[in-house]
């Protein structure tokens, strides 16, 4: 009976595992004297050293005069930093400090709100409770204080809370002030907040018919990458994003009712200025002209091809979009970027946030739903209808998602 021998690792690769961490720690540290902060915590990563890599990043906000820019090098050092470690927690600390601090003692705006609250929750995630109890009271969320208040063991201040006669009138108009921040949301276009924040009051009034009609609402009109429906200029067409595309029976982004096509049959990718089409193995082939693909094909000034002997397949270059191709399968057309999506509309372009919600990106140009400007980077919903100038007319709809 045979049986399978593993060999061990060859004495070169053990011996590169094992110093080759320590050359990049060693060229982390020489970094880190010439004051090339990025550098230092990208090498101490390779080194297998994030607390080092996190200490960097903390030195690098440190250095930093532009507030915004300070948050992203606390939230990288946080995310680097062991969860649980004295440096994690610093690094959490010292970003929602800086999230107060950049909210002002005035009375806090609908989106400031937001970060005040995100603040409150990273103080009392790292146990600073009674810090976490102030956030959350200057947010008006009285819920979120009161349990900061029980963690600390502030029971002096928590029967305060909640003995006092306004504490009822609080709570109801802390939830109508943060009903009226969902609408800002939404008519801003962070409908991701607008989400979260429909969720944390379900959360306090789980039988609140209309506001859980609100969330399966919204989340059933989300525009959900790859694929998205747009009107421009009175236009339709269906953007597939992303920087390949699979075409399949039942996977990829783009669909085919046919048994002639397998699970996925074929896939679009960028090699330089074109684009390649390969078959996958699929089961009845691709055909270009009768004969079945072998290997990456591209598609230069456009192809005619057949999935599966039967489904029609044609992709050229764009005539209406810059750097784009499209496709038709079957008779349904897509425009597929592969790469970048950039409108026709100067300054817009799409891109498919972290939770695959697409978003809106406006580069050095305004965007309008009537008169309510739009946030440089907003969420779609289906519906949408947007203009480059307040009160203008529409130039982009989102027709379905």
């Amino acid at each position: 009976m045979w049986q399978t021998v593993v060999l061990p690792d060859s004495p070169m690769s053990f011996f590169d595992r094992i110093f080759g961490k320590g050359r990049h720690a060693s060229a982390a540290r020489n970094a880190e004297l010439r004051g090339d902060l990025a550098r230092a915590a990208e090498l101490f990563g390779e080194a297998g050293q994030p607390d080092e890599a996190a200490r960097v990043m903390l030195l690098r906000a440190d250095g930093e005069t532009e507030a915004r820019a300070r948050l992203q090098f606390l939230a990288q050092a946080s995310q680097l930093a062991p969860a649980g470690s004295e440096r994690h927690k610093e690094a959490r600390t010292r970003r929602a400090e800086l999230l107060l601090a950049l909210a002002g003692d005035a009375s806090v705006s609908a989106v400031a709100r937001h970060e005040v609250i995100e603040a409150a929750r990273d103080l009392e995630a790292v146990g600073e409770s009674l810090k976490a109890a102030e956030a959350y009271a200057r947010a008006g969320d009285t819920e979120g204080e009161a349990r900061a208040l029980q963690a600390a063991g502030d029971v002096e201040r928590l029967e305060l809370l909640l003995s006092t006669e306004q504490y009822k009138e609080r709570l109801s108009r802390a939830r109508d002030d943060r009903a009226k921040d969902v609408d800002l949301m939404v008519a801003c276009g962070r409908r991701r907040e607008a989400l979260a924040a429909i969720d944390e009051l379900l959360k306090a009034t789980p039988d609140d018919a209309s506001l859980r009609e609100r969330a399966n609402g919204m989340r059933a009109r989300r525009a959900i990458a790859p694929i998205v429906a747009l009107e421009l200029s009175g236009e339709r067409w269906t953007f597939v994003l992303g920087d390949e595309i699979v075409v399949g029976r039942s996977e990829g982004a783009i669909k085919v009712s046919s048994n002639a096509v397998s699970r996925e049959h074929l896939r679009i990718s960028r090699e330089g200025d074109d684009a390649v089409v390969r078959d996958l193995e699929s089961r009845n082939g691709t055909q270009l002209r009768g004969i079945n693909l072998a290997g990456a094909l591209p598609v230069k000034g456009g192809l005619e091809l057949k999935l599966g002997k039967e489904v029609s397949f044609r992709i050229a270059p764009s005539k209406r979009f810059e750097d784009a191709f499209e496709i038709d399968v079957a008779g349904q057309k897509y425009v597929a970027f592969l790469g970048p999506a950039r409108m026709p509309i100067p300054g817009f372009a799409l891109a498919s946030g972290a939770d695959g919600w697409i978003e809106l990106v406006a580069d050095g140009v305004h965007a309008y739903v009537g008169d309510v400007e739009w946030a440089t980077r907003a969420t779609l919903l289906a519906g949408d209808a947007l203009a480059r100038e307040r009160a203008g007319d529409v130039v982009l709809r989102v027709v379905s998602t």
